[in-house]
């Protein structure tokens, strides 16, 4: 099972507590097959949550992706979003 990742865009800066952001929607329906490099996931980080940076989370593997957040949630960089079995 590949575990995807909410991103982080930019560099970190030590001392400072990771990025946040908000999943905004699913490109890709809960259970459905996805293949490397599709996008499955429209982002925003930065901020006052959450207007800078839009981006997408894409697939690193090839299976069925299943949702583990919700459209809307406020979420830290490197939170587990969805899984690929």
């Amino acid at each position: 099972m590949t575990e995807v990742h909410f991103p982080e865009f930019g560099r970190r800066q030590a001392g400072r507590a990771p990025a946040r952001g908000v999943l905004v929607c699913w490109l890709v329906a809960d259970g459905s097959r996805v293949r490397v490099g599709d996008r499955l996931a429209e982002v925003r980080v930065g901020g006052d949550c959450c207007a800078r940076t839009v981006g997408w989370v894409s697939a690193l593997a090839t299976g069925t992706l299943w949702h583990q957040v919700r459209p809307g949630e406020v979420l830290t960089a490197g939170v587990v979003v969805g899984l690929i079995d």
